[in-house]
């Protein structure tokens, strides 16, 4: 199968919408998660000062939507933003991204992460991508679980591999392969908007 890139197109699950983010989320994306020192402890590099930093990266965003090759989707769980999914690291040659993502304090343990990851991982294969990949802090064990519910394998410890609220630190990763059993069921992960 031949890769052919579409970027974020909007995605329905059994009790989400993925869709991309607007300027006017800011409020909303900071209170919850970007402005959230111990909510984004494992995502970002430092959190936002304020508000305005928030609303330059959605402008960001808006700007790189027009890219093929840009994959950055907000949560909205019953019409609430809940967090974000992406998709980065992309690597052509060997036809593989990885995936992150982060949901509000107040969704946790909801299954929302999963599902979103799920939806991805599955529109990346529909892609053509043939490798799917995401790596979490050992310090947060909660993530590897949402990993493995997407059918990804345990491939390592990499020591020192990721930077995550300012500190370098090891990261746990984990793939699946687009040939792998599991992902057969990611069939009926998600579908597109209309």
């Amino acid at each position: 199968m031949q890769l052919h890139q579409t970027g974020t197109r909007p995605l329905i699950t059994r009790r989400l919408r993925l869709r991309r983010f607007s300027e006017d989320d800011a409020p909303l994306v900071f209170a919850r998660w970007s402005g959230d020192a111990f909510n984004s402890r494992f995502v970002m590099v430092r959190p936002h000062a304020d508000v305005g930093q928030t609303r330059e990266m959605l402008r960001r965003y808006a700007e790189m939507y027009a890219n093929v090759d840009f994959y950055m989707w907000a949560i909205e769980l019953d019409g609430e933003l809940t967090g974000y999914v992406c998709a980065n690291e992309l690597n052509l040659e060997i036809r593989s991204a990885c995936i992150g993502y982060c949901i509000t304090r107040s969704h946790w343990g909801q299954g929302i992460a999963t599902e979103a990851a799920r939806a991805v991982t599955w529109y990346l294969f529909q892609m053509g991508f043939n490798r799917v990949f995401s790596y979490h802090n050992p310090l947060n064990p909660a993530s590897g679980r949402v990993m493995r519910k997407c059918g990804m394998q345990l491939e390592g410890v990499i020591r020192g591999g990721s930077m995550l609220a300012g500190e370098i630190c090891d990261c746990v990763q984990y793939a699946i392969l687009r040939s792998d059993e599991a992902a057969a069921a990611l069939s009926t992960a998600a579908r597109f908007a209309d």
